[in-house]
């Protein structure tokens, strides 16, 4: 769906066009953030018009120590991004790179191997 802006009415626009698209589902189930218009008296009353059919699921509030990929952006930040001397956008993002694929060679943020493909990336 497409819109100007995230309003009620785009997103009950994506509820019926779910609820025509599986028709045949007895229920469709949603995972959703904690956006306003997920709870609008006017998306409640599409969800009722909708018979049920649509169940909304909520993420629990922002927490990213419970994200890993948050805590992957937090490593990235304090060890590559944050204070970083490099003169190009080019020079950083070599370095955003190497700190990635070290970090997805070793499946953790190693700091001996990120420090030297670091380097490497200068």
């Amino acid at each position: 769906m497409e819109g100007k802006s995230k309003a009620s009415d785009l997103f009950i626009q994506l509820l019926w066009r779910l609820a025509g698209e599986y028709r045949r589902a007895p229920r469709i189930h949603l995972m959703l953030d904690n956006a306003a218009v997920h709870t609008s008296q006017k998306t409640r009353k599409a969800l009722a018009q909708l018979g049920g059919r649509i169940v909304l699921h909520f993420l629990p509030p922002y927490c990213p120590q419970g994200n890993r990929i948050e805590r992957v952006w937090l490593d990235l930040h304090a060890n590559v991004t944050r204070n970083h001397r490099c003169r190009t956008m080019a020079q950083l993002m070599a370095r955003v790179h190497a700190y990635l694929n070290a970090r997805n060679e070793q499946r953790s943020a190693c700091p001996s191997l990120r420090r030297t493909d670091l380097r490497r990336a200068s």
